[in-house]
């Protein structure tokens, strides 16, 4: 598999378990999950050519992932008028 292959995987299997993440619903679970994810963005990144770079990345991608997922999880709760 090409490197571009297995990063656009990664960047979707990561941002997957962000999503999830943002979906619990006590802030402690949310953290819990969300540092699990951020340590297997330091796994995976190893076995890219430059790993400080790719870890980077990564974080970036999740943490976006996950702050897209929680505004789209605080505007259902306002609709719903929650």
């Amino acid at each position: 598999m090409s490197a571009m292959n297995r990063l656009d995987l990664d960047l979707i299997e990561l941002g997957a378990q962000a999503v999830n993440a943002a979906l619990l619903d006590t802030p402690a679970a949310r953290l819990s999950a969300l540092t699990a994810v951020f340590a297997e963005c330091g796994e995976r990144s190893n076995i890219y050519y430059c790993p400080n770079t790719a870890a980077a990345d990564f974080v970036r991608w999740v943490a976006l992932d996950y702050r897209g997922a929680r505004r789209a999880v605080r505007r259902r709760a306002v609709v719903a008028g929650v």
